[in-house]
């Protein structure tokens, strides 16, 4: 067992690259990260919390938009444009949606 004054002056490494990686940046997963259970019990229960959490955003939302609207506003959710990497047809029928929106 290392004593204090030994070990005191080692110098603790940085973890090293995977050696398969050869100086490639890690990949960013895509996909769902909020995955549901496998078992019925614990898959009921995550239903009813999402739809719990989904009642609880419908409403903030349209408490927001009311509060918008009683100060002589309007509030209007619309979708961002889509990421560069989304297929084509998406990235049109996006685009025409937030011109069609700003025009307002």
């Amino acid at each position: 067992m290392p004593q204090k004054p030994l070990k005191a002056n080692k110098k603790i490494d940085k973890k090293k690259e995977a050696a398969n990686r050869h100086g490639k940046t890690p990949v960013t997963r895509k996909g769902k990260f909020d995955k549901p259970p496998k078992r019925n019990k614990a898959l009921d229960l995550y239903k009813d919390e999402k739809e719990l959490s989904k009642a609880i955003n419908k409403r903030n939302e349209s408490t927001a938009a009311g509060l918008a609207e009683q100060s002589g506003g309007k509030l209007k959710v619309i979708k961002g444009p889509p990421p560069v990497m989304a297929p084509k047809d998406k990235q049109k029928k996006a685009g025409t949606k937030v011109d069609a929106a700003m025009e307002e």
